[in-house]
């Protein structure tokens, strides 16, 4: 399979993850493969390693989220790195009185 192919396979697996919101590119794009019929944004695959950007749903464990992706990737004898990029937080816990920030006139 080629890198690109590669990749829109594992943006797609680890989409399906539950703790995942989505694929995430991180600062400046970085995190993405290119080939020929384009461009699969949040996963990079070289030879050597795959790097997977996310955004994750609070709350969450980084820890979990990371054995989920290294799991959804399946991509025997290469390592697997997790950058979790951002975080999606929830509206409930947004508007919550304990979360309203004051303002003081």
């Amino acid at each position: 399979m080629n890198p690109l192919d590669e990749a829109r396979r594992i943006a797609a697996a680890v989409r399906e993850l539950p703790e995942v919101a989505d694929v995430h590119s991180g600062e400046f794009g970085r995190v993405a493969t290119l080939g020929p019929g384009g461009r699969a944004g949040g996963v990079r695959v070289t030879e050597e390693d795959v790097t997977v950007g996310v955004t994750v749903r609070a709350p969450f464990s980084a820890g979990a989220v990371a054995a989920a992706v290294r799991a959804a990737v399946a991509s025997p004898g290469r390592p697997v790195h997790v950058l979790i990029a951002d975080v999606e937080v929830p509206a409930a816990v947004e508007t919550a009185p304990e979360n309203r920030k004051e303002t003081v006139s």
